[in-house]
């Protein structure tokens, strides 16, 4: 048990606390963008590093959502946060922020090169206390994303019944 088998990913069993935590994210494209709202929905703090962003992300820098430095990904930057995301179009860009984040004990997620990543970001879906989380090991997330659509709409028919029984059971302790 806990031994993965050659071509095979190790296995993910956590997920993160990140409100008030300062998440990196390089890259300032289309994927940094959902990697970003991701990181804003949880409470994570969000510096962006890039030399340019998407509309979005330059209205979410305006506001003050996330703090944004206008420049290339500099050595230093993947120790700076709880937890990194390695964004950039640039395959080798993104595996030198996956070995500085690695060396200095960093959690990082390298987009598209899961044998990079040191976590994942599940597709998820949230009703109350309930969270239902699917990967497919980064190997196939449109289908992660899909069967959490299907999941969801069966969680929100058996949602009420839960938490039911949640409060049930914490009245018997």
């Amino acid at each position: 048990m806990g031994v993965t088998k050659e071509n095979e990913l190790p296995l993910y069993a956590a997920m993160l606390r990140l409100e008030r935590r300062l998440c990196v994210v390089v890259g300032g494209g289309r994927v940094a963008l959902r990697k970003v709202d991701t990181l804003l929905s949880s409470g994570a703090r969000v510096r962006v590093i890039s030399p340019r962003l998407e509309p979005p992300l330059l209205e979410y820098a305006a506001a003050g959502r996330i703090e944004y430095l206008e420049r290339t990904y500099q050595t230093g930057d993947a120790t700076a946060g709880f937890l990194i995301v390695a964004a950039t179009d640039q395959p080798e860009i993104n595996r030198q922020i996956a070995h500085e984040a690695e060396a200095s004990e960093r959690f990082v997620n390298v987009v598209d090169d899961p044998a990079l990543c040191t976590y994942m970001v599940p597709a998820t879906y949230r009703e109350n206390s309930l969270q239902v989380a699917i990967s497919t090991e980064g190997r196939a997330p449109a289908e992660a994303k899909r069967l959490r659509d299907t999941l969801a709409s069966d969680v929100v028919h058996g949602t009420n019944r839960f938490q039911a029984m949640i409060q049930e059971h914490r009245l018997r302790l």
